[in-house]
């Protein structure tokens, strides 16, 4: 047998062993990702996709129904909220619609309710949208007693990064006593809805849901003193 012939034989017994191997890789690596998964779901946390990278994930920018996607999200904190003892709420504006990435617009989201439940446990956590000079604005508010925007807004900079590259900002307003809101501001998109409905939407000021709890819980502590 010719050396060429036998290294023809060789390789071709070769490659099949390869692909296999390849093959078997994928499948633990599949499998791995499935356990973590089922692994935080028993555990009462949301199960995250894998980051976005910043400079090598494509943004394609599309048009998404804000309703559809925040109660998406808030269903899939439920669980984690739970097993903090955290109330979550939901107060979106009818007919918004928003123009970005869906994959990054679920991570800055999540990121956003992530932090504001982690840190307010037994408390209570907003997420809202409103339409507003062209723009829609998300905020996600917490009513965690111990408010430090230093901190949220180093937790939160992948985030403020991610939004920023699709012309988006975030902003952080953190007030001791009183809790933090973090406000996302996002391109609006038609969302192909009558607009005088639109237009005569209640607009809501997410920082005016926790006055009501505030004074009752001021009454409460003057009624005990």
């Amino acid at each position: 047998m010719s050396p060429r012939l036998l290294e023809t034989v060789l390789v071709a017994t070769a490659l099949p062993a390869t692909v296999l191997a390849l093959t078997v890789s994928t499948v633990v690596v599949m499998t791995g990702w499935r356990r973590r998964r089922d692994l935080l779901q028993r555990q009462g946390r949301p199960f995250v996709t894998p980051r976005m990278e910043l400079g090598q994930s494509t943004l394609e920018a599309g048009v998404l129904d804000v309703v559809l996607e925040t109660t998406a999200a808030m269903r899939q904190f439920e669980s984690f909220a739970a097993e903090r003892y955290v109330a979550l709420e939901l107060a979106v504006q009818p007919g918004l619609a928003v123009r970005t990435d869906a994959r990054a617009f679920r991570e800055i989201v999540g990121d956003l309710l992530a932090h504001a439940i982690e840190h307010s446990p037994c408390g209570r956590v907003l997420l809202g949208a409103l339409h507003t000079g062209g723009r829609v604005e998300i905020t996600v508010s917490d009513d965690a007693a111990h408010a430090d925007r230093a901190l949220r807004a180093s937790e939160l900079r992948p985030a403020e990064r991610l939004a920023a590259l699709q012309g988006a900002t975030l902003e952080i307003d953190a007030r001791p006593g009183q809790g933090t809101i973090a406000v996302l501001r996002l391109p609006a998109a038609a969302s192909g809805r009558n607009s005088r409905i639109e237009a005569e939407a209640p607009v809501l000021d997410p920082a005016s849901v926790w006055a009501p709890a505030h004074r009752a819980r001021e009454g409460s502590r003057a009624e005990r003193l």
